[in-house]
């Protein structure tokens, strides 16, 4: 019984450094996913020309913080809300208020422009959101691993001392 315990133990403290290491890999999805969408409004606003909530409503991903921030989007637009970081980032909790800040001007400024500026606006986003990508990509690749190890040595060393 005691040593199921500490199988327990260790499969507990591993799970929760998998936890702290899921929300960099979320991250870098996020980014990714982000990246998809603007190549997406890229394309729809200077070939289809569709309505700005048809092109962010038919955008499919399986991210669930994009998912949110799209629909806190279309959200903002249908009931005319002001655009503010708290309204778009609700229920988001992997940005830094600096990235969040990147995010809400690109948001703030959709549908402003002429298709040409637009267009131009939406490449100048996308170069900053691929240097958030990378960041956040770089971040993932040093601190992922090592909570998802840590996490494991410290169940394996909590189990040493219950032993």
């Amino acid at each position: 019984m005691k040593y199921v315990i500490l199988v327990i133990v260790v499969i507990l403290c591993g799970y929760i450094g998998y936890g702290l290491s899921s929300y960099y890999t979320n991250r870098t999805k996020f980014f990714k996913n982000l990246e998809l969408l603007f190549e997406k409004l890229n394309l729809e606003i200077n070939f289809s020309q569709s309505k700005l909530i048809q092109i962010m409503q038919n955008f499919s991903t399986q991210n669930k913080e994009v998912k949110k921030l799209i629909s806190n989007f279309v959200n903002c637009l249908e009931y005319d809300l002001e655009i503010k970081t708290d309204v778009l980032f609700k229920d988001i909790k992997i940005l830094n208020n600096e990235e969040k800040n990147v995010i809400n001007i690109f948001f703030l400024s959709l549908g402003k422009f002429d298709v040409i500026n637009q267009t131009k606006q939406l490449q100048g986003q996308k170069e900053q959101l691929n240097l958030l990508y990378k960041t956040a990509e770089q971040e993932a690749k040093k601190f992922a691993p090592l909570y998802l190890k840590m996490g494991i040595i410290a169940g394996l060393l909590l189990a040493l001392l219950l032993l």
